[in-house]
């Protein structure tokens, strides 16, 4: 291995150049000497500032830590409020729906009363056939026609079908007159 070379010429004086040498190695030293005291300095002052930046960062992660807790536990708290709110509404939609519910089964009872009512009323208008037959009208229907389930049952005989087939087919007390004159005038015509 050749680490270097050097022709070496000779000198007239050889104090001199070594004077030079050694003259020229001391300041070289004096400046490394400098700069690494320089160096030092900025290292010791870098480590300095580190070292504070630590210590303002464990600050800080502390701060952040003790800030997620308060936020974590004032979250938690609107959290809670917002789902007892929540089950709140859901109990007071629930029973506004229910109340609803009431509310139409109680209209369409009433409405069903007042249908059976009507029907009642109707139906127990005193007619020929009825006052011709008393026992047929003494018998108790008003039962019959309150309970909503029976009114749809085929079981049930509406009598509304027969009362129009009686009103068709009874004649009225002048209808017999004004029947004879117009049979009297329909053979005249086809004459």
């Amino acid at each position: 291995f050749r680490l270097g070379s050097l022709k070496l010429q000779e000198v007239p004086s050889p104090a001199e150049v070594i004077k030079e040498l050694i003259g020229y190695c001391l300041d070289s030293l004096g400046k490394l000497q400098a700069k690494t005291e320089h160096l030092q300095r900025e290292n010791e002052r870098l480590f300095s500032n580190w070292s504070d930046v630590e210590k303002r960062l464990e600050k800080c992660v502390v701060a952040k830590e003790e800030l997620e807790a308060d936020l974590y536990s004032r979250f938690i708290l609107v959290l809670n409020e917002k789902k007892a709110k929540i089950r709140n509404l859901q109990k007071l939609l629930s029973e506004a729906k229910e109340s609803a519910a009431d509310a139409k089964c109680a209209r369409d009872s009433i409405a069903t009363t007042e249908m059976v009512i009507k029907r009642e009323n109707d139906y127990d208008a005193s007619t020929d056939e009825e006052s011709e037959n008393p026992t047929r009208a003494s018998l108790p229907s008003a039962p019959e026609r309150r309970d909503s389930s029976l009114l749809g049952s085929p079981d049930v005989v509406d009598p509304a079908p027969r009362r129009k087939r009686r009103q068709r087919t009874a004649k009225p007390a002048g209808a017999g007159a004004k029947v004879a004159a117009y049979e009297a005038e329909q053979p005249a015509q086809e004459k």
